[in-house]
């Protein structure tokens, strides 16, 4: 069957045996529709000095996918997290002279570091004007992506350069949730009306929580200056259009909380919860105002040839939701009726839904989507539709661990109609026991 899988990057990771073997193994397409919107570690640096989209789940999955032993190498490996020392082998690896280079073939060797070369001299051009690039434990796969994506133009273009390059399936798709050259942060609002602004933020504890009144004194800001366009064309009046594109990447204001580095955050015990649940995730622009951006056209498409897609294991706040409050992107879900549409419930709870049972768990997915669909059928003149679903036009099934801390009462979801199919033997998502269950769901009229 067609496999459409939307998930973040690391936890997912672990479990991509299974979805290539239900899917390209026999022939049929497998698409990974990744975020683009983690601000967080060495990611944080890039979209610092160079702007752009955040290309850290991305670059992680296509390392995971890549056939290339050496590339696989070159592309995962990380700087040292010595700052000096980063910096030594940041330099040897753009010469030529570093010993990751030693076992790859000189075309190929010429080929990636022509890229990373590229990459270098953004840098060098860009740290005229900001604090001076830190590389510890920087990824040189992240640099070789943006470098890419830089000198061609498309993130698209990149990504599909790298797997090209480490000999991918041609079955196999990464595909970025939003086709942009912009960065796109992400907020949190909260039911006791805080609003936490960036994915690191939301996902790792910060000192202080800017309360909503902050946000609404951003669009003041807004207002006073006029709409973030009419000021950047106020700015760039002068500018040629590549120009404009560049600055509009790496924006003359953004937020305060957004601008400091990413790349030294500490993760605290998971015990350490946010100051209230979730109420929903939202876009927003430099100023902290909610956008609302279209989804990659290339995963619409994916999405509508699919017979299954799978809402993957891992960060449900920040790494499911940002793909899923796409309003086109839900709505051609909702639409696909004859499509298998199923959720893996992680196995324990962490920062962003801790507290949350297995009912309200589920039920923040199926509301965003709904939230999604409507304000893109209002935008589209299409408000007076009947918006009111069934929880299966989203989720048709779940899969859950028997022993994991999140508990699914199995009862509740049959009255949605919705499958649940329990993991017995494991505490954790593992390939061999989900590709049974999944098989199973995919036979299954």
């Amino acid at each position: 069957m067609d496999v459409v899988v939307c998930s973040g990057g690391t936890a997912t990771n672990s479990i991509t045996p299974c979805f290539s073997n239900i899917s390209i193994s026999k022939g049929h397409e497998l698409t990974y529709i990744l975020p683009i919107s983690d601000n967080g570690g060495s990611t944080s640096e890039i979209l610092r000095i160079v702007g752009g989209p955040a290309i850290g789940d991305i670059r992680s999955r296509i390392v995971r996918l890549l056939q290339d032993e050496q590339l696989i190498k070159l592309f995962g490996y990380r700087l040292p997290n010595d700052k000096l020392q980063a910096k030594k082998e940041w330099n040897e690896i753009v010469e030529g002279s570093h010993p990751i280079w030693k076992s790859i073939s000189i075309e190929v060797k010429e080929m990636c570091r022509s890229f990373i070369i590229h990459m270098q001299a953004e840098l060098l051009k860009k740290i005229k004007h900001s604090n001076p690039f830190q590389f510890e434990s920087a990824s040189i796969g992240n640099f070789f992506l943006t470098g890419a994506r830089l000198f061609l133009g498309s993130l698209d273009a990149s990504i599909e350069l790298m797997m090209r390059i480490g000999r991918c399936s041609p079955l196999v798709h990464v595909v970025p949730c939003i086709n942009t050259n912009h960065t796109h942060h992400i907020s949190a609002l909260l039911t006791n009306g805080d609003m936490i602004t960036g994915q690191s933020q939301i996902s790792h504890p910060s000192a202080s929580v800017p309360k909503a009144d902050d946000i609404a004194h951003s669009a003041k800001f807004v207002h006073l200056l006029g709409s973030y366009d009419d000021h950047l064309k106020i700015l760039l009046e002068d500018e040629d259009e590549e120009e404009a594109e560049e600055e509009y990447a790496n924006p003359i204001y953004i937020l305060p909380e957004l601008k400091n580095s990413q790349l030294h955050f500490n993760k605290i015990d998971g015990s350490q919860n946010l100051p209230a649940p979730v109420n929903r995730i939202l876009y927003i622009n430099p100023y902290g105002e909610e956008i609302k951006p279209m989804g990659n056209p290339r995963a619409i498409s994916k999405v509508k040839k699919a017979d299954m897609v799978v809402y993957s294991i891992g960060s449900v706040m920040t790494s499911l939701l940002p793909i899923l409050i796409l309003g086109n992107l839900a709505e051609v879900i909702l639409e696909s009726t004859s499509t298998k549409k199923v959720l893996l419930v992680n196995n324990k709870y962490d920062r962003e839904v801790s507290g949350l049972d297995g009912l309200h768990y589920v039920q923040i997915i199926i509301d965003s989507m709904t939230r999604a669909i409507r304000g893109y059928r209002q935008s589209k003149g299409n408000y007076l539709e009947n918006a009111n679903f069934e929880w299966q036009d989203f989720i048709t099934d779940i899969v859950y661990l028997k022993n994991g801390e999140i508990k699914i009462d199995e009862a509740t979801f049959n009255k949605h109609n919705i499958r649940c199919h329990q993991i017995a033997f494991s505490d954790k998502m593992e390939s061999e026991e989900l590709e049974k269950v999944l098989n199973e769901i995919g036979s299954k009229n």
